[in-house]
């Protein structure tokens, strides 16, 4: 019998341990041939980054093939653990597959001399041929998407497309096995899913590693096994389900899984999450699923996407990107906050023909469509198979980019003492965009989402632009310059930001920064967040003095209303506060009202649990916000989120007491 080990390590966020679907898979459909499961026994399934040295050590049965899974966030500890394979156990083979093993490197071993035999694309049938090969003492020359070391790299094969022919690790008992051999040493654990439903998609988006014609067609599993699988997860209480389909709502069939999910969720409290990857055109089966999650109560979905990527057409045709038409995306935003339901935006920078300028129109856009809720601007980084990985496409457009250490967010402190750095390429200069720009942009887009949407200049920005006209763009550039060089804490936090991000491109240092004691390493933005909520005083004065000297006028009470409607876990909701009737009009279109602010959430007593709850894992809920509600007695209650459930330009005056305030003009107001 020849042994085989399994490997799928990722990093550990949060208590959730992974269970390792890609190469399970693998597994599954090699052993369903009769040749395999008489000659090969799985010894282990690696699915922590244990220290390889650590790791090689405590391996009893000497391995004859250790397949592994990677991609950007296990390469380089995949190919520390290989080389201390190979140092102990000369003889065994290191089979290697997924995302990040590059289907047209013909150098693949002279760059990764520790692997012995790579496989592209897919890997179901390769695998199973490798292992019968293995078996009869046989080399490997002549499978398809496999490329053995000494030999030649033989064709990508067509898809596979049974997908049903691949025994499920769920519905079989392996993954049962995995959690059993993983809790008899380590006791209970908290498990995370990461599932998928089909594979495929018909975008050719450049920036993708499935956006060439290989991945075009979609091949589905049935839906009595993705229903028996759903069973197992709620049954296994799975809380964080981690959807590998890349257009979740595409299909209409997608409705149906997901009522099946909501009504398992009901009927056993689990998963809590099923976290999902949204298809590019926002279509009305998304917004039937988003309103049947919201209507049941469930709240599976975090929010749901308007994934632009960038909303500069030369952009959009240079990245190959299929974008939702403004209208569309208007009316659709409408009816999603109408609903109460978060969305969220994610833009790419810097992307080929993008400019710090349209960079800015991009977002003022997405803001002008009624995006209040969140946004993300993630920076542009290059994967071996997407065709803006390829030399030729660079050099159109002038893509230059620097190796960094991967994101390190919400790892902890005391696993970045330890911790084998992971690597991706970051562009930091295009033909429309050099270096300093680059960082302009990292930085400008740090402030903008800093304060509109982290809420700490929401209403300022929205009372500035609904009073005056003024693009919410145009206040944070003017916040940026102005913060920037004054003393404060608002200017030492994008001085501290601006010095970190340039560490990152060419010092080679960590994404993130710790902010608490004994804590984890939290993104820019939550990073600032953290520090603005345990010194709001300082920065609700900073902002003051801002629009004094920045603006000509003093915003006072604007400031206070903003501040007010930011939640604190300090307070104890609900408050009653009265505001200047041009105050409210002009940053919640409501008449000068005496109101009622209250939050959702009353249960939050832990310091570092609000912290993390508001500024990590609700961002994209709006979880700082709250929201108008017409009550009983003619008041207006803020209530978590911002929406406006009772009609606009509604007045009271006559059924409430309350002061007229005369308005107040900025003085100077320019831009």
């Amino acid at each position: 019998m020849h042994n085989l080990y399994l490997v799928q390590v990722v990093d550990k966020y949060g208590p959730n341990l992974f269970l390792p679907l890609a190469i399970s898979y693998q597994w599954m459909y090699a052993q369903a041939d009769k040749q395999v499961k008489e000659n090969w026994r799985v010894e282990d399934v690696l699915i922590e980054k244990i220290p390889p040295k650590e790791y090689v050590k405590s391996i009893t049965v000497e391995p004859h093939i250790v397949a592994i899974s990677c991609y950007v966030w296990n390469w380089e500890y995949n190919k520390e653990l290989a080389k201390e394979i190979k140092r102990v156990y000369p003889k065994c083979g290191i089979v290697v597959g997924g995302p990040n093993v590059d289907k047209r490197n013909k150098n693949f071993f002279v760059d990764f001399p520790m692997f012995d035999i790579a496989v592209m694309g897919e890997g179901e049938l390769a695998f199973r041929q490798i292992l019968k090969q293995r078996a009869m003492n046989k080399n490997y020359n002549g499978i398809p998407s496999v490329f053995p070391k000494g030999g030649e790299l033989c064709a990508l094969p067509k898809r596979f497309k049974d997908l049903e022919s691949i025994p499920s690790p769920i519905l079989t008992g392996f993954y049962d096995w995995i959690i059993d051999k993983v809790e008899a040493k380590k006791g209970k654990q908290m498990w995370q899913v990461t599932y998928e439903t089909l594979r495929g998609c018909p975008y050719q988006c450049t920036f993708c590693d499935i956006g060439d014609l290989y991945w075009n067609k979609i091949s589905k599993f049935d839906m009595p096994r993705i229903q028996a699988e759903i069973d197992w997860m709620s049954d296994r209480k799975i809380e964080y389900i981690g959807v590998c389909d890349s257009n979740w709502g595409m299909l209409k069939r997608d409705l149906d899984i997901t009522e099946y999910v909501i009504n398992k969720k009901k009927e056993t409290g689990y998963p809590k999450f099923w976290d999902v990857t949204w298809a590019k055109t926002n279509n009305e089966n998304i917004y039937k699923i988003a309103k049947m999650d919201s209507e049941a109560g469930t709240r599976l979905f975090k929010g749901v996407t308007f994934a632009m990527q960038s909303l500069n057409p030369e952009t959009q045709k240079a990245s190959k990107r299929i974008n939702l038409k403004s209208n569309i995306a208007l009316t659709y935003m409408t009816r999603y906050e109408k609903e109460n339901i978060p969305t969220y935006s994610e833009l790419i920078w810097p992307m080929p023909n993008e400019t710090y300028n349209s960079l800015k129109d991009g977002i003022q856009k997405l803001v002008d469509l009624g995006q209040k809720s969140f946004l993300m601007v993630h920076p542009l980084v290059l994967t071996y198979n997407s065709q803006m990985g390829q030399k030729e496409y660079q050099a159109k457009y002038n893509l230059e980019y620097k190796e960094v250490p991967l994101d390190t967010y919400y790892l902890s402190v005391d696993d970045i003492d330890n911790y084998i750095t992971e690597k991706t390429s970051a562009v930091f200069s295009t033909g429309t965009a050099d270096n300093i720009q680059v960082m302009r942009g990292h930085l400008f887009s740090y402030l903008f989402i800093l304060m509109y949407y982290y809420g700490w200049g929401h209403y300022l920005l929205e009372y500035l632009h609904n009073k005056y006209k003024v693009k919410h763009v145009d206040t944070v550039e003017r916040m940026l310059n102005y913060f920037y060089s004054h003393d404060g804490l608002i200017g030492k936090e994008i001085r501290t930001t601006e010095k970190l991000l340039q560490d990152v491109y060419y010092n080679k240092k960590f994404w993130g920064r710790p902010v608490l004691d004994n804590d984890i390493y939290w993104e820019y933005k939550g990073a600032s967040s953290v520090v603005f909520h345990l010194n709001r005083k300082q920065i609700k004065q900073e902002l003051n003095e801002f629009c004094k000297n920045s603006l000509g006028s003093k915003l006072n009470d604007v400031i206070k209303f903003n501040f007010d409607m930011c939640y604190d876990y300090t307070t104890h909701y609900p408050i009653r506060k009265t505001y200047k009737e041009d105050t409210l009009k002009n940053t919640v279109n409501v008449d000068n009202l005496n109101i009622t602010i209250d939050h959702h959430e009353k249960n939050i007593n832990d310091l570092k649990q609000f912290l993390h709850t508001t500024y990590h894992y609700q961002r994209k809920n709006r979880y700082w916000k709250c929201k108008i509600v017409n009550t009983p007695n003619s008041l207006f209650r803020l209530n978590s989120f911002n929406t406006l459930t009772n009609p606009r330009n509604l007045r009271y005056k006559e059924m409430i007491i309350w002061t007229v305030n005369k308005e107040f003009t900025i003085s100077n107001f320019s831009f």
